[in-house]
């Protein structure tokens, strides 16, 4: 455990930096997105690791179930109701727009991500969403 914290210590900042590429990466390519509302902030700041995006006219279970099958996994809502199916209290404490609390999905990182693992995640997306939309809940 010593040695893991010792290792983790000496390359941290590098580890950081890493995610912190493909966090604001992926986040470039969502906010170019029509309809797309990033809820993250950018850059270190904030947790490297996650990306909280909502997809207008889309419910977060179907995205997320649309991605599974290309392989990309993100989780819907917020780390903090994870074991709670209701809406997020943290997302509505956060200020997100009522029509997108159920069309929230996060996307979590870790230190072997790479910057084309956002492009693949983003280019998934692009195709998808104009499929889903179409069949939008009223």
């Amino acid at each position: 455990m010593g040695l893991a914290a010792e290792l983790y210590r000496k390359e941290h900042a590098e580890i950081e930096s890493r995610m912190i590429a493909v966090k604001d990466r992926l986040i470039d390519r969502l906010e170019a997105m029509t309809g797309v509302t990033v809820n993250s902030e950018r850059g270190a700041d904030s947790a490297p690791h996650v990306v909280s995006a909502s997809f207008e006219g889309v419910r977060a279970e179907v995205l997320l179930h649309a991605l599974e099958e290309k392989g990309v996994y993100v989780s819907s809502g917020s780390a903090c109701s994870s074991n709670h199916p209701a809406i997020s209290g943290t997302l509505q404490a956060i200020g997100i727009r009522k029509d997108l609390l159920d069309s929230t999905i996060r996307f979590s990182f870790g230190i072997y991500n790479e910057p084309e693992e956002a492009d693949y995640a983003a280019d998934c997306l692009e195709e998808l969403l104009p499929v889903l939309r179409r069949f939008r809940r009223y």
